[in-house]
């Protein structure tokens, strides 16, 4: 289902199928240490889809690609000031929330960004460091890959994050156990 090897670089996951929360919990497992929580403390821009559209996450190369559906969001990642992430390319971090589960990870904040209505992130998710990368199957049907990241556990969701993405968008807060 997964594999870590280890590289020069650090570790680096890869898997074929999609990962659930007991996957997640066995990858951290073979890790050196529990997993680490995290709050998103950036903003995003949401905009519901008016007909289905192709979606490319980009950060420094192409993270995947997700098709939303009429009514799925098209998120824009934002900064603690609000500004769209972008990336050294100077693509902007967009990516897509299914309809039903955008309620369950982001409330309204005051404010409309040419994006969309602006939101702050719900909850806390777990992370692991993968320093070496990681390339997995996606909740969403394709492929998720970045060169350094984090592979994040939000409820039943398990994706992954590049590093740069991650760290200009989340605060640590320890680790989960």
């Amino acid at each position: 289902m997964f594999r870590i090897d280890r590289t020069s670089r650090g570790d680096r996951l890869e898997a074929d199928a999609v990962l659930t929360p007991s996957a997640f919990q066995s990858i951290a497992e073979q890790l050196d240490g529990p997993p680490l929580r995290a709050r998103k403390i950036g903003y995003v821009a949401a905009r519901r889809a008016t007909e289905s559209e192709v979606v490319e996450t980009r950060w420094n190369g192409k993270e995947t690609t997700n098709t939303a559906r009429v009514g799925d969001f098209i998120v824009t990642n934002l900064s603690p000031t609000r500004i769209p992430l972008r990336d050294g390319e100077g693509h902007m971090d967009m990516y897509v929330i299914l309809a039903e589960r955008f309620a369950d990870l982001y409330e309204p904040a005051s404010g409309e960004s040419e994006h969309g209505a602006v939101h702050r992130a719900r909850g806390i998710v777990s992370a692991l460091p993968f320093p070496g990368g990681l390339d997995i199957a996606a909740p969403w049907g394709e492929r998720q890959a970045a060169s350094a990241g984090y592979l994040l556990c939000n409820g039943q969701e398990v994706y992954g994050s590049s590093k740069e993405t991650f760290e200009a968008t989340y605060e640590l807060l320890g680790s989960s156990s």
